[in-house]
C-alpha cells in the first residue's frame, strides 16, 4: 500500500539531510517518488544526495526554515518549478538542560525550528496543494511532544505547538482532501542524539531510558506506512505507543513514574 501511495510523487523532506528525514527520502525513492531533501548546509545536502544514488528523482534545497523569508522566496521557486504533492517537516534541533541553566536563546531557537519552521514550510506548501487538489502533510513532533519530562522544558515547548498546530490545521485541511498526520517518535539513534547525549541532565537520562530507542530506518518506515494508512498520529516502537497512552489516560501514574525514575538519577 506505501509503494503505491508515494509512486510517482513529489515529496519535500526537511531535515532530508542526515537521521529520520535522509531515511525517509531514502525509502521513499525506494518506493518510486521524487524528493526534495531540504537543510541549512549545501554540502551535507549534496553528500546525502550522493548516498541516496538516485540523482534523476533528487532534488536538494538550501534553505534556514526559521526564516519566514527564506522559505517563502526558495520553496515557492522551487515548487513552482517541481510541483509539490506532499511535505514531510522533520527538520529540528533539541538542546536538553534544567530550565534554570538554559539561556534565553535556546528557547528561542527551538521555537524557532521546531515550531515555525513547520509553520513557514506549510504556508509556504498548502497553497500549492489546494490549487492542486490535494496532497498530505506530516509534521514530525516527539514523545516529548506527549509528555514533558526533566531536562525538556524548551524542548518539549516546541514539540507540544506541533502536535497542537497539526491538530487544528487537519480540521482545516480534510475539506481540501489534504491529509494531516503527526509523528511521535522516541529517542532515536541519530547524528542529533548522539549531540543530545552530551548534555542531557542525569535526571533527563534516567526518565527515558524507560523507552526503547529506535533506528532512523524504522522510525522512517512508521511515518510513511502510517501516511500511506491515512493514519492522523503516527507513534512508532511499542514502547512510544504505551507511553503516550498511559500519558493519556494515566497522567498521575505517568507523572509518578517518571519521578521515581529521576530519583534514582545518579547525579
Amino acid at each position: 500500500m506505501a509503494s503505491s501511495y508515494f509512486h510517482g510523487k513529489h515529496v519535500l523532506v526537511t531535515g532530508g539531510s542526515s537521521g529520520i528525514g535522509l531515511s525517509v527520502a531514502r525509502q521513499l525513492l525506494g518506493q518510486g517518488a521524487t524528493v526534495t531533501i531540504l537543510a541549512r548546509r549545501q554540502a551535507l545536502l549534496d553528500e546525502a544526495k550522493a548516498s541516496l544514488g538516485v540523482p534523476d528523482r533528487t532534488h536538494t534545497l538550501s534553505i534556514d526554515v526559521s526564516s519566514e523569508r527564506d522559505v517563502a522566496e526558495k520553496v515557492g521557486a522551487h515548487i513552482a518549478a517541481h510541483p509539490a504533492d506532499m511535505l514531510i517537516n522533520n527538520a529540528g534541533v533539541v538542546m536538553p538542560g534544567r530550565f534554570v541553566e538554559l539561556e534565553s536563546r535556546h528557547f528561542r531557537e527551538m521555537m524557532d525550528i521546531n515550531y515555525f519552521g513547520t509553520v513557514h514550510m506549510c504556508r509556504a506548501v498548502i497553497p500549492q496543494l489546494i490549487q492542486r487538489g490535494g496532497g498530505h502533510v506530516l509534521n514530525v513532533s516527539s514523545m516529548a511532544g506527549a509528555i514533558g519530562i526533566y531536562g525538556y522544558t524548551a524542548y518539549a515547548a516546541s514539540k507540544f505547538a506541533i502536535c497542537g498546530f497539526s491538530e487544528a490545521l487537519r480540521g482545516e485541511m480534510w475539506p481540501h482532501k489534504i491529509r494531516v498526520s503527526v509523528c511521535l517518535p522516541p529517542d532515536t539513534d541519530t547524528p542529533q542524539l548522539v549531540f543530545e547525549n552530551e548534555f542531557k541532565p542525569a535526571e533527563t537520562k534516567a526518565i527515558a531510558g524507560n523507552v526503547k530507542t529506535m533506528t532512523a530506518d524504522a522510525v522512517a518506515q512508521a511515518i510513511l506506512s502510517g501516511m500511506a494508512a491515512g493514519k492522523y498520529e503516527i507513534v512508532p516502537g511499542f514502547d512510544g505507543q504505551m507511553t503516550v497512552v498511559a500519558s493519556r489516560f494515566l497522567p498521575g501514574v505517568t507523572r509518578w513514574v517518571c519521578d521515581q525514575s529521576q530519583k534514582k538519577a545518579k547525579v
